[in-house]
């Protein structure tokens, strides 16, 4: 995926820029984005779509009737909160009504969508912003690409619209430079090394620790807290360094 994906995304990106096809662009990096998305699982996109189109619509109801900008906010909130709940802690849940009321409710064995919080809880970020006049109605282009953005949709960071948004609209900024081009594949290949070499063997000593919980003795205990703190640290240092790209 990693040498399709991303040569294919560097290339059509700057090709596009250097004849100037910058409404394009981003329409192609929204597109990109869609299929790293859903490259595992297609249905996916179906929720990350219908997340869109729901905050988008809402975005533009605010603009379009500003005295209800209260009644569309909360309703935002209420059905991405919703959605996340439903999605996150259902089968959870249920588990603890059938253990406390002794029931046997079935469990729906959800699949936890990629990147739901990320994505859920930056639309929110958003509309917490329209709420309070904070931020512009962007057009479906610009924010298809800020919510899409491959590089942080599935494992993060959050970002605000005023982070990426204006970037995406200052086409000085678009321009192939060899000294950030440079610097890019460094932090990418930096990135890398901290997930794949240090993150994940510290993962593995993790999952051999949690299958055998109950086995483990105090030094045992130990390896396995600090293994899962130093994961946890490599894996979001690494995909921060190559998100800042």
């Amino acid at each position: 995926m990693i040498f399709i994906f991303l040569p294919l995304t560097l290339i059509g990106w700057n090709l596009l820029n250097h004849f100037k096809l910058y409404r394009i662009a981003l329409v192609f990096l929204s597109g990109m984005s869609f299929w790293f998305y859903g490259y595992f699982n297609p249905k996916y996109l179906i929720i990350l779509v219908c997340s869109i189109a729901i905050n988008y619509s809402l975005s533009f109801l605010i603009k379009k009737f500003p005295k209800f900008t209260k009644l569309f906010f909360y309703t935002g909130l209420v059905l991405n909160i919703g959605i996340l709940g439903y999605f996150k802690y259902f089968d959870f849940f249920i588990e603890n009504i059938n253990a406390v009321f002794r029931t046997s409710f079935a469990l729906t064995h959800i699949l936890l969508p990629l990147g739901i919080s990320f994505f859920t809880l930056q639309q929110v970020s958003f509309l917490i912003d329209r709420y309070w006049d904070s931020a512009p109605h962007y057009n479906i282009i610009e924010y298809t690409a800020y919510v899409t953005f491959f590089p942080q949709l599935i494992a993060g960071p959050i970002v605000l619209h005023n982070e990426i948004i204006p970037q995406f609209n200052n086409y000085s900024l678009r321009k192939f430079n060899k000294e950030l081009f440079r610097d890019g594949i460094i932090l990418f290949i930096l990135g890398l090394i901290k997930k794949v070499l240090l993150a994940d063997p510290f993962a593995y000593i993790v999952n051999y620790g949690f299958e055998r919980i109950y086995y483990v003795d105090t030094l045992s205990s130990w390896i396995i807290a600090l293994s899962y703190t130093f994961e946890l640290y490599f894996d979001f240092s690494g995909y921060c360094d190559i998100t800042i790209n």
